[in-house]
């Protein structure tokens, strides 16, 4: 399952689909059914999953657009089992179990109930009970790039005794997918025919832990997918003592050469980054000076030879042999990589090479 969820972290989702759908993926993992019907009129035919359920949208989306919904809870149950009887259409659903994150998902003490309460829809001789299937069935890791924890291991125990459950009542889900992104990389032990891989498609884990003194398996290498850039569009030379930007947050210690790029906040350059991020420019790190404004940022190019109007910029990417990550910028702000990728506006294009 490619999880391409947030505008497949900020790629661009409908293109990024169309070339896993290419590559191989079986399935797409999305957050909403607003998301899942940007696949759609995308062309992606395959199996969509709504990883947390139907939330506030029309249950009649499930049939229309053919997507599966998770279920966490009997009520839920109940909308899709009348939502398949109004339209005479089976729903197929996905049972999320919560064995340790907390947010959404069955608790294991009531999974008795949950298949008490769902033989009564398959057992009815009504169209709601021949409409309902739990075709799979599935958890989330909380912290599986920690091997130094237990919490892993207490989840996996806990899903399987969960479905070990499930299945002596009766119940047989042909998908089991647990592995996330990062459990891909530290396990091998998961019992499962389906993975969700997200972040690690385009690039990007969380940093692995491991215990001290353990040797950790060597780990293939990935590259970041992404590349945000901008350019040069205005150059103005200022005098010592000069200051910068909205309260005058930066004053020129030097007589100083200032770019204007035109991206800001409002594009995903976080504003935190303010007097401490940097940028390429011609093959050399840039400061960026002043606060960063919602559509502008200046940078600092005294000390790089020959800017002009026009030329490139980066902000996350390759260039001429500098580098910087959405890791690197995800340390400066305290957050995850993801994050970064998430909060690239909508109004920056995406442009796709090869």
């Amino acid at each position: 399952m490619a999880v391409i969820k947030a505008d497949a972290y900020g790629h661009g989702a409908p293109t990024v689909a169309r070339l896993l759908d290419q590559c191989g993926a079986d399935w797409f993992g999305v957050a909403t059914v607003e998301e899942a019907i940007e696949l759609r009129a995308a062309g992606i035919h395959k199996p969509v999953l709504l990883l947390g359920g139907l939330y506030m949208s029309d249950p009649a989306a499930l049939v229309e657009h053919r997507l599966t919904p998770t279920v966490s809870s009997t009520a839920r149950l109940d909308t899709y089992a009348e939502c398949a009887r109004s339209h005479g259409q089976p729903i197929e659903f996905h049972l999320k179990i919560d064995t340790g994150m907390g947010r959404l998902g069955m608790p294991p003490e009531l999974i008795a109930s949950f298949i008490e309460h769902l033989r009564n829809f398959t057992q009815a001789s009504t169209s709601a009970g021949a409409g309902l299937r739990l075709s799979g069935c599935f958890t989330h890791l909380a912290s599986a790039e920690d091997m130094t924890s237990t919490q892993t291991e207490e989840q996996l125990s806990c899903f399987n005794d969960a479905l070990t459950l499930l299945r002596s009542s009766g119940a047989s889900p042909e998908w089991i997918h647990v592995s996330n992104s990062a459990a891909l990389l530290t396990r091998t032990n998961i019992c499962e025919n389906m993975v969700r891989a997200g972040a690690l498609l385009y690039g990007y884990c969380l940093p692995l832990s491991f215990p001290p003194g353990a040797m950790s398996r060597p780990l293939p290498e990935f590259e970041p997918v992404l590349s945000f850039r901008s350019r040069v569009v205005f150059l103005k030379d200022h005098p010592a003592g000069r200051p910068l930007g909205y309260g005058a947050s930066y004053y020129t210690r030097r007589p100083s050469r200032i770019a204007t790029m035109p991206a800001g906040y409002a594009d995903g350059f976080n504003r935190a980054l303010s007097n401490s991020g940097r940028v390429i420019v011609r093959g050399c790190y840039a400061r960026i000076v002043g606060k960063i404004s919602m559509d502008l940022t200046l940078i600092d190019v005294t000390d790089v030879p020959g800017v002009l109007v026009g030329d490139e910029v980066t902000l996350i990417g390759k260039a001429d042999g500098c580098s910087i990550t959405a890791t690197e910028l995800a340390e400066r702000l305290g957050t995850i990589p993801y994050e970064v990728l998430c909060a690239i506006g909508k109004r920056v294009p995406r442009i796709y090479i090869n």
